[in-house]
């Protein structure tokens, strides 16, 4: 089975890959590489201020990468949502529901400290208003 290469630019910040070597090269710069294939696995990290996340998915017949990427995520709160509001889809529709409450989680949680990046990056605040009540508990102690 040959698996195609592809990049799929969603919005003008927010792109789709599940070119493996583009995404395990990420991993490996970023010092997240996991070595344990047999599980389903999300990463989370930032790379100069781009908020990356590479799902992994170890089912034997839909097994590989795929890598989202926000471009400058301290300025395009918008494109969180977008994601956020994918994975939330997907879990309605009931497919693969672990990895996509983890990769749900992971957006939540950058998008809720996306003011702390700001600060710490010097940007000014997205001219969209996407401010949201926090939830008393991390999204990810609340399933």
């Amino acid at each position: 089975m040959i698996v195609q290469e592809q990049i799929t630019k969603v919005t003008d910040n927010l792109y789709i890959t599940n070119n493996e070597v583009e995404i395990l090269d990420s991993l490996v710069d970023s010092k997240n590489m996991f070595y344990d294939f047999s599980k389903n696995k999300v990463v989370s990290f930032i790379s100069e201020m781009d908020f990356n996340l590479v799902l992994y998915n170890a089912s034997n017949r839909d097994s590989g990468f795929t890598m989202y990427v926000v471009k400058n995520f301290c300025e395009h709160e918008g494109d969180l949502v977008l994601l956020r509001n994918v994975f939330d889809s997907i879990l309605k529709s009931g497919v693969n529901d672990y990895l996509m409450r983890m990769a749900k989680s992971k957006v939540e949680d950058i998008f809720y400290m996306a003011n702390t990046f700001r600060a710490l990056f010097k940007k000014p605040k997205s001219d969209d208003d996407y401010d949201v009540m926090t939830p008393q508990l991390p999204s990810s102690l609340s399933y």
